[in-house]
């Protein structure tokens, strides 16, 4: 399948819900452009702020001294203020599109704290730079500020995730407006630019933060867990774990801020700070009652991931932030989001000691440019500080960084009331009620069903997720293709915990036109832990009977989709004739620890028929071959997999979905397999694999994804039981697989491959003139393997083997080489590369370059 890697499933619910409001909306709008300059030298001033009067709708003018503003609440002056020049104001003129002004500023001077700031507007110089100076004391005493520095804490955290329609003024005289006429009962006013927003979701956190220094350690017991809104019954825990990566909190100390799956160099970043941005002292003002300096900053380059915003220092010595406001610039390469704002305020305690107090996270954003835009607010607030852990050596030796506690996903709405660090507003506490008025509308009902099915790839049987027992799917299986089979098709469902949340049975019925055969799955599920929905959610600790007939094809596994995805069936590769038939007897356990420890334990029964061109011939000692129709293997394998620091995924495909968004931690894994010659199997051997897999990123530069793997095949066996290097024929890019070679093309019984894709997010195309305002995204990859056959199990010099299909070689003495460029973001979801085959390239039958695409979400 097309590897795709959504922004949040979430999205494509939203796309729906906005062209919904595309046919409600109707609005008044006072609109405004222009550019600001220096009234003396004409010059264009840059990082303005541009601002409604009295209200929290602004913006900061472009590198060209350009801004565009636009507000439906009635305000019509705009003030527009720089460090250095006299504010100025300017009346618009209401419900018009202001366009094209040219408003120039006169130069003044301030004089701070012994500090004059000169308006003349000389080149910016880091020397004798008195706000130089006080960023480098601050980054000098940000470790000493930051509660991490505490030998241990414990802290109350409450966080809020509201998600809601922006700008949202529905026209209730239409034809469908009038059916939503009790919309207007719900809608609400953004606290980030003031306009009417209909909130469709709500999600509630309440937990006990722990963290110790030394070992350093962080425990998080979550005591309560609530959600409401449209997407309740959408979200089978995929959702979730997503929106937290990609809202994560943020903290300013680090010298990166991950926010929305990138990362931005911060301002106090120990590496990069004083040469990524310019910094300006602007003001001294008060805080909450503390005395600050207002200290901005804007990026060096206005394309690279920074921010623009203020930092409020104190000035009692200590360097310490009181406040700080973070903005990304208008120009960066940042998908969907049209304004992001991070504002977050700290308190002293009693010890002097500087903690977080609140954040706040601020965006607007959208799926297509210029269609119904979305709001954002992910609320953060912070209580009960200790420096002293209660119950240290409990907390702290727990398994595992995330703990639920009784109950926390069903408290009661007293428990919320109660333990609510701030007030749910008045639409958002009435959600409930607004999506039981939705449900009473017919064409809604549709966009909730339409959404489900995208959403979870199934079709539901019940009225909805909380009554469904069975669901049919996934649906992107329903239609493929092979060249042994011609068109298959396939139907296959599973059950839900609604039947039983601890057996649980799915599987698939598939038939191919040209081979005429019925194929099938059935897979028996016990969960030893109760489930809510599905047997894949976190934590397993499963016990699995499988039993399956069907076609596979040696040399080419596709380990993060099905190889019945109908995408896959599009090849663009040499055509793969060589196939099996498999016929395989699976008892498996599954079994996950909180540590993100995981282990895979199976005992297997399988007979492989050969099918295709593919045909199993045995080399006799004295040359001559015998046809085999088929073989048996008995194995028993184990795998182990350890992800410190990995995020709990509970979408049915696993953590290793490619609709996982958490992708940092480091994966390690070793497997091994040993076969039985007895018990129903023909050879013994044994095959043992490991590889560690990590997202390296490079602060604002990008980030490389690599994975190292290596394997080895200990004893004498025929080429299907042998190490047959992971192909892809299909025009999709495929992860973990080499492009350029054939399915098959060779064998080996040790080797050491390698996978390295670096994503330059625009790193190069985004500051070239003309080009950059395409947004496109440069990649590069280097894939390879190196490996051999030993003599032992090559049958050109060892009889009693099968002999090596047509096609099919041994590894020689150099790696096989493949390297790819491409580019990304086309269209903000398409990726293309070119794939370029480097060795081997004499081998019969091969392309030796071609394109590869995959739809590829980010921001």
């Amino acid at each position: 399948m097309v590897k795709i890697v959504r922004l949040t499933y979430l999205l494509l619910f939203l796309l729906v819900m906005g062209g919904l409001s595309n046919t409600l909306s109707s609005q008044t709008v006072t609109s405004v452009s222009g550019i600001v300059k220096d009234s003396i030298t004409g010059e264009p001033l840059s990082y303005v702020s541009v601002l409604f009067k009295n209200s929290t709708i602004g913006a900061m003018t472009d590198d060209n001294g350009a801004f565009s503003l636009q507000n439906d609440k009635g305000y019509t002056t705009l003030v527009i203020s720089s460090m250095g020049y006299t504010e100025k104001e300017i009346k618009l003129k209401s419900g018009k599109n202001n366009a094209g002004l040219a408003i120039m500023l006169r130069p003044t001077s301030y004089e701070l704290t012994e500090v004059v700031v000169k308006p003349k507007r000389e080149k910016y110089s880091r020397k004798n730079n008195p706000a130089v100076e006080l960023i480098k004391n601050v980054i000098e005493h940000k470790d000493d500020n930051r509660i991490e520095s505490k030998e241990e804490y414990q802290v109350e955290s409450y966080e809020k995730l509201s998600l809601a329609l922006d700008n949202f003024s529905p026209n209730l005289d239409s034809k469908l407006g009038k059916k939503f006429s009790f919309i207007k009962n719900y809608l609400d006013t953004s606290e980030f630019n003031g306009k009417p927003i209909l909130t469709l979701s709500v999600r509630e956190t309440l937990a006990d933060r722990y963290y110790r220094k030394k070992p350093k350690t962080e425990k998080i017991i979550i005591k309560g867990k609530h959600m409401q809104g449209v997407d309740k019954t959408l979200d089978e825990g995929g959702i979730s774990a997503n929106l937290e990566e990609i809202f994560q909190g943020i903290n300013i100390f680090d010298n990166n801020i991950n926010i929305l799956l990138n990362r931005f160099v911060s301002p106090l970043s120990s590496t990069l700070a004083v040469s990524y941005y310019k910094y300006y002292i602007m003001d001294t003002v008060d805080v909450s009652g503390v005395k600050c300096v207002d200290l901005a900053f804007v990026p060096v380059n206005s394309e690279s991931y920074g921010f623009t915003g203020r930092l409020y220092v104190t000035l009692d010595g200590n360097y310490a932030l009181k406040k700080f406001t973070l903005n990304v610039p208008s120009h960066i390469n940042l998908n969907f989001v049209d304004k992001l704002r991070i504002d977050q305020e700290f308190k002293q305690m009693p010890d002097s000691t500087w903690v977080l107090d609140t954040e706040n996270t601020f965006i607007n954003f959208y799926i297509v440019e210029g269609t119904q835009q979305f709001y954002a607010h992910q609320l953060r607030s912070y209580d009960k500080y200790s420096f002293e852990v209660a119950n240290r050596d409990s907390i702290f030796g727990l398994l595992g960084e995330n703990h639920f506690a009784p109950q926390a996903n069903t408290q009661p709405d007293s428990f919320w009331v109660n333990h609510r660090h701030i007030p749910l507003k008045e639409k958002e506490s009435a959600l409930d009620e607004l999506l039981a008025q939705m449900r009473k509308v017919p064409v809604f009902n549709v966009i909730i069903k339409t959404a489900e099915i995208l959403i979870s790839g199934y079709i539901q049987t019940g009225k909805d997720r909380n009554t469904s027992k069975f669901d049919f799917g996934p649906m992107n299986t329903t239609i493929s293709a092979n060249e042994l089979e011609g068109m298959r098709f396939r139907v296959g469902g599973m059950t839900t915990a609604n039947l039983s949340d601890r057996w649980f049975a799915d599987g698939y019925l598939a038939y191919g036109i040209n081979d005429r055969k019925l194929k099938y799955n059935a897979t028996l599920t016990h969960s030893f832990n109760r489930k809510e929905y599905h047997p894949g959610e976190f934590p397993r600790n499963n016990l699995s009977l499988i039993h399956e007939y069907d076609v596979y094809t040696p040399g080419q596994d596709f380990l993060f989709t099905s190889k019945d995805n109908m995408f896959v069936a599009i090849k663009v590769g040499t055509p793969v004739t060589h196939m099996q038939y498999i016929r395989k007897t699976m008892l498996q356990y599954e079994k996950e620890w909180l540590n993100n420890l995981s282990m895979l334990g199976w005992v297997r029964h399988e007979n492989n028929e050969a099918a295709g061109t593919l045909s199993y011939d045995l080399m006799n000692t004295d040359g001559s071959l015998t046809h085999i129709r088929d073989f048996n293997k008995t194995e028993l394998g184990l795998q182990l997999r350890f992800a410190p620091g990995e995020r709990a995924y509970n979408g049915r495909a696993g953590r290793e979905s490619v609709f996982n968004l958490s992708k940092d931690a480091p994966v390690f894994k070793v497997s091994h397999q040993f076969g039985f010659k007895g018990l129903g199997g023909d050879y013994q051997y044994n095959h043992t694999e490991v590889s560690a897999e990590k997202r390296i990123w490079l602060s604002s530069f990008g980030h490389i994804d690599a994975k190292v793997k290596a394997g080895k095949v200990w004893d004498k066996v025929p080429f299907p039981l042998l190490i047959l290097p992971n192909t892809n024929q299909s025009l999709t890019i495929q992860p973990e697989a080499f492009n350029m070679m054939n399915a098959m093309e060779f064998v080996t019984d040790q080797y050491v491959s390698w996978y390295v894709t670096y994503y330059l997010k625009g790193w190069i195309l985004n500051r070239i003139p003309g080009i950059k305002w395409l947004k496109l995204r440069e990649v590069v990859s280097f894939s390879g393997i190196y490996g051999n056959l030993t003599d032992k199990n090559n049958p050109a010099l060892t009889p009693g083997l099968f002999q090596l299909p047509d096609g099919t070689m041994p590894m020689g003495n150099q790696p096989y080489m493949e390297a790819s460029i491409g580019l990304e973001n086309i269209l903000k979801i398409l990726r293309i590369d070119y794939y370029r085959r480097l060795t081997y390239l004499d081998n019969p039958g091969i392309k030796k370059g071609g394109i590869r695409i995959a739809l590829r979400f980010s921001f």
